[in-house]
């Protein structure tokens, strides 16, 4: 008799939808049970009553647990889940959000978080979860977590390549010219060991020459807790703030390929605010390039590829219909980080002449960061460090500037101590500028403007003075310009380089290069490589140095091609 008399009440409420309050009237229950029943429960949609469930768990949609026992229990006039923190670790929050979650009473504490919502789908038994995709930490699908990557096969590897070449001028001797390089190497578990190896022989009318050399020898391997890969032995100094040399020591940098793809490189940052669930859908001229569910809340894309460049046009639709649309602008620099991200290098060793395995009687160490600030700005800098006789420090800073491209700016500041004279102390200034042309889809590069002091000298100008002082230049000034244009429907890519360079020892050289190449397709042979240059280098008080070349290369067996080239050189 109870349970159709509270089967009465429940038709009660369903036969009044219109009221503003909801009353019960408790003369229909036994005398006995008005004070054991909480009717109070069934005032509003969705209430649970107190106990424990078994439910499955979804956080925006996506099933984090198909089996989990959740206790209900009263808190005010409310009926709320009990989460435990070993649930909570599930919902993949940012480690600032989840920090944020006190554990109270073994239970998670969420009333910091008001737009986190929760609702039990007592039809399905399921609860759920409704959480502002800004605070989710990053995760894909097509991505494979470091913990499950294998060390690989071991085993011996050896790979080359190989030239020839003829030179048959009109007047004088002949010669024929046989090159080979490449890598041999050793694989065992994390470990690789490379060998870098090159082999020549030449013949002319009246000589025969071979020669065979390792250029360097050095052993690697990744360390996928840092995002690392560490080399030891012979290696390049490799750095986009100070110049290169050779070296043998050691290095430790962070390694972009360890990266999702989606993460590596530099992309902005697009956020704003939904107000239902709604698709976020990010296009470039017509094109869609990236779409998004999203939750009510803040959201952010920060998992766009690096080869975006140019006006991007984002495209927010509500499930109501409601749609906001605004651009935001992509360009990069060697630079730019993304926001939050931190990426290093450091380096220590003997410093080397190139193709020589003796090092210098000099102990060297470095170490560089850019750090992603904002969205669009990014800082770095370094130091090296040489004993006491070098020192050298450089900041910077990267910026997005939208639709004008993006630009760096950094200093340098070197002392430098010589054995027969005073410390010599400059600043060397640098710029950095790109820019994607949306309507015709060039790239503009200033790829380096540099001004350097009289007294300032790089590392590598520092011991060229030191081991070698009679062949060592001091630069004083270059303006490095690119630009590159793509002809679709020829197939065709037309690059212009120009390089000017002053020094304060030397005379003043200005490069020019402009480069042709396409693709094509000719019967049965597919992808051949055509391309052709022509360069031009004057140096200050002296004659023009003419090239053009031409190089066709044809694909050849599994996975390999073979060319044909052809230069003539006028002075």
């Amino acid at each position: 008799m109870n349970i159709y008399r509270l089967s009465f009440v429940s038709c009660l409420v369903v036969a009044m939808p219109c009221a503003l309050a909801v009353e019960f009237n408790l003369n229909v229950l036994d005398k006995s049970m008005r004070d054991r029943i909480d009717i109070s429960l069934l005032k509003e949609k969705g209430v649970i009553a107190p106990g424990e469930y078994f439910v499955s768990v979804a956080v925006n949609n996506n099933q984090i647990s198909n089996g989990q026992k959740i206790n209900w229990h009263k808190n005010d006039d409310k009926t709320i889940p009990c989460i435990n923190d070993l649930l909570v670790d599930k919902f993949g929050l940012k480690p600032e959000v989840r920090q944020s979650l006190p554990l109270i009473n073994q239970c998670v504490d969420f009333s910091s978080r008001p737009e986190m919502l929760f609702n039990f789908d007592q039809a399905n038994q399921q609860l759920n979860i409704t959480i502002p995709q800004a605070w989710l930490a990053w995760h894909s699908e097509n991505w494979t977590p470091p913990s499950t990557w294998k060390e690989g096969v071991a085993g011996v590897l050896m790979d080359y390549n190989l030239f020839a070449s003829s030179y048959r001028p009109q007047d004088g001797s002949s010669s024929t010219n046989l090159n080979a390089y490449g890598t041999a190497g050793i694989n065992t578990g994390a470990w690789r060991l490379r060998s870098d190896y090159q082999l020549n022989q030449t013949d002319s009318d009246d000589n025969h020459e071979q020669s065979g050399e390792i250029s360097r020898t050095y052993l690697f391997r990744p360390l996928p807790q840092l995002g690392s890969k560490l080399t030891l032995g012979e290696t390049d100094f490799s750095s986009n703030i100070f110049d290169g040399f050779s070296y043998t020591g050691a290095a430790l940098a962070s390694d972009d390929r360890m990266l999702p793809w989606e993460l590596r490189g530099y992309a902005p940052q697009i956020s704003g605010i939904a107000q239902t669930n709604a698709t976020v859908t990010i296009s470039q001229s017509g094109r869609v390039i990236y779409q998004k569910k999203v939750p009510p809340g803040p959201f952010i894309i920060d998992d766009l590829n690096q080869s975006v460049q140019g006006t991007l046009d984002v495209k927010v639709t509500e499930e109501d219909g409601r749609v906001n649309n605004f651009q935001v602008s992509a360009a990069s620099t060697p630079f730019l980080t993304r926001q939050g991200q931190v990426r290093y290098k450091l380096a220590a060793g003997q410093p080397r002449p190139s193709m020589s395995h003796q090092t210098e009687n000099e102990t060297f160490f470095s170490n560089e960061v850019s750090w992603g600030m904002l969205s669009n700005t990014s800082l770095y800098g370094g130091l090296l460090l040489s004993g006491d006789d070098y020192h050298s420090a450089a900041i910077g800073i990267g910026q997005n500037m939208l639709w004008l491209g993006a630009l760096s700016f950094d200093v340098t500041w070197a002392s430098s101590h010589f054995d027969t004279q005073q410390d010599e102390r400059g600043l060397s200034y640098r710029f950095n500028y790109s820019k994607q042309v949306d309507a015709t889809n060039s790239t503009i590069s200033l790829a380096a403007y540099r001004f350097s002091d009289r007294h300032f000298h790089s590392y590598a100008n520092y011991l060229d003075h030191k081991y070698n002082d009679s062949d060592a230049q001091d630069e004083k000034q270059t303006i490095s310009l690119s630009v590159g244009q793509p002809i679709t429907p020829l197939n065709l890519n037309l690059y212009a380089n120009l390089l000017h360079q002053t020094w304060w020892n030397a005379d003043a050289s200005t490069t020019a290069n402009i480069t042709a190449g396409f693709n094509v397709d000719i019967g049965d042979w597919r992808d051949i490589s055509i391309s052709t240059s022509f360069n031009t280098t004057h140096y200050e008080d002296k004659d023009r140095d003419n090239q053009i070349y031409l190089s066709i290369s044809l694909p050849f067996g599994n996975g390999g091609r073979v060319g044909y080239d052809m230069q003539n050189s006028s002075h």
